[in-house]
């Protein structure tokens, strides 16, 4: 694998593009994000208060990666605890945790557009429509909101109440779902759907303590990791209970759980799919796989190895492992083979792929 600086990976990509397009029919109405960065953007927490996190990048197709992509392009840090990442046509969207805002960089050599303030508890990031993007927020004690910023002006222009501690946030057919942890009282037992039209609370379901993360399937319906109740001794080692994967069925609205007999996962990014729909991923003590037509969790892991987060590449269906020990993102096949793997900056949790 091959580490440059930003300057020249984006040389080389914008040169391979040029070959590439001269030889086509020029495009009367040329697609204007064709000359964004395109490959895995993954994302680096960094250590708790000190600053350290950003974007790595790598170019499956180049063998390039740059640790630091952030940091490189602006001479700056994001921030403390990169949570989460976006990207809306030619603009990338970083949710900076504990410095309570979200950095907009330009998608073609990401450099900084603008920092949006005015967040206490900043997790999640999708785009909602064509217009607009959404932000999850809220430590479960105060400032539990989902906030909508306008696409065009840049700023928070609405907010929707909820409960408490809303996590990761999925966008499936022309609904939005948000999972509700409870945020520090690790409380929450709820998923909500927002209809982004009228930008208010469809439903909500209830299912089993502290859901984190989600994902839909192929018919649909929505999974929901959920971590269960943790309880800390004199020493603060932890037990969890009430911990499990949860089905919505969008059509019924009935919510179908899978018990989990251990919690073994640290991280939030723990649920993902194949990219036709049909197998669901999951971590705790290893990574599994299951059919979504299954009736009870599988007993034997694909990969028996804890990681940190998880991602699955929508293209050709390789599963990203994330490991904050190391600082490394492995690549595996869908039978659990490593194919590569690359150095990240500290605790990567998730990656979103541009191409």
């Amino acid at each position: 694998m091959k580490t440059m600086s930003l300057k020249t990976l984006i040389m080389i990509l914008s040169v391979t593009g040029l070959v590439l397009t001269s030889c086509e029919k020029k495009d009367p109405d040329p697609d204007i994000t064709a000359d964004n960065l395109k490959g895995m953007f993954v994302v680096c927490e960094g250590t708790f208060g000190q600053a350290n996190g950003d974007i790595t990048f790598y170019d499956s197709k180049e063998d390039l990666s740059i640790k630091k992509l952030y940091y490189l392009s602006n001479g700056v840090e994001p921030g403390d605890i990169v949570q989460s990442f976006a990207v809306a046509d030619t603009l990338g969207f970083l949710v900076v945790n504990n410095s309570q805002k979200v950095i907009v960089v330009n998608m073609k050599d990401f450099t900084h557009v603008k920092t949006i303030y005015g967040f206490s508890y900043p997790r999640s990031v999708v785009r909602a429509d064509e217009n607009s993007i959404y932000v999850s927020n809220g430590n479960g004690s105060s400032d539990n909101y989902i906030y909508s910023i306008d696409l065009l002006s840049l700023e928070k222009n609405d907010s929707l109440a909820v409960s408490a501690g809303p996590e990761n946030l999925l966008v499936a057919g022309t609904k939005i779902y948000a999972a509700l942890s409870g945020g520090w009282n690790n409380d929450g037992s709820s998923v909500i759907e927002i209809d982004p039209e009228s930008f208010t609370i469809a439903n909500t379901f209830n299912v089993s303590p502290v859901p984190i993360d989600i994902v839909n399937d192929k018919n649909g319906d929505i999974w929901v990791y959920c971590k269960g109740l943790a309880e800390y001794d004199a020493n603060w080692n932890v037990s969890y209970s009430g911990m499990g994967i949860c089905k919505i069925n969008t059509a019924s609205k009935e919510v179908s759980t899978f018990n989990l007999s251990v919690m073994q996962s640290s991280g939030i990014n723990n649920i993902d799919r194949s990219p036709d729909g049909n197998i669901i991923y999951f971590l705790n003590d290893g990574l599994y796989e299951m059919q979504i037509t299954s009736g009870e969790l599988p007993s034997t892991a694909l990969i028996e190895q804890t990681y940190y987060g998880l991602s699955v590449d929508p293209e050709n269906g390789n599963i990203v492992c994330l490991d904050d020990v190391n600082s490394k993102a492995i690549v595996c096949n869908n039978t659990g083979t490593e194919l590569y793997n690359f150095e990240t900056a500290y605790f990567p949790n998730s990656v979103v792929f541009s191409y």
